[in-house]
């Protein structure tokens, strides 16, 4: 099970690196890749078995994705009260998924971040709070012990700051 999980986190890395790497505005590309690396994540988290929180937190995150790319669609920007709404989503699924305290608040901090950048207009905001992100999934990995996620989790964070800069 541990080989499968490597496996689905390494697919959810090409998804959301290949997000963090697309030019221009192409929101809507960038959410589905985004989607797709979620779900990726979340599964391998249910199958590692020690990042529950972490896993629901990728299947919101996911589904969040989704409305958003609705929205990029139609030409229309997420509303601010929608966006609270996902914050206070992403609160209540880790108080009730959480089984401690630090990797429940870090879960809780990354997903605020994963909120505001995918509400970022450009590439560069998007990447920025993308970082931030990625370096509390980080610390939840190692934390958790959910070694699955936390290489993808560090080769996207170095590819999103190479995406920075090219």
């Amino acid at each position: 099970m541990e080989i499968l999980a490597f496996v689905l986190s390494t697919l959810g890395l090409i998804s959301v690196t290949s997000a963090s790497l697309i030019k221009g505005k192409k929101m809507g590309l960038i959410l589905f890749l985004v989607c797709c690396g979620n779900f990726l994540y979340a599964t391998s988290y249910v199958i590692d078995g020690s990042g529950i929180n972490g896993a629901a937190s990728c299947y919101l995150g996911g589904v969040l994705a989704i409305v958003n790319y609705l929205f990029d669609a139609r030409g229309k920007t997420v509303p601010k009260w929608l966006a609270a709404i996902y914050a206070l989503a992403f609160i209540v699924i880790n108080v009730i998924f959480g089984t401690e305290v630090i990797p429940t608040l870090l879960a809780i901090l990354a997903t605020m971040c994963f909120v505001l950048s995918i509400g970022m207009p450009s590439g560069t905001k998007y990447r920025i709070w993308t970082c931030v992100n990625l370096l509390l999934w980080i610390t939840f990995d190692i934390v958790t012990q959910t070694y699955s996620t936390l290489y993808a989790h560090i080769i996207q964070l170095t590819c999103t700051v190479v995406g920075m800069f090219i």
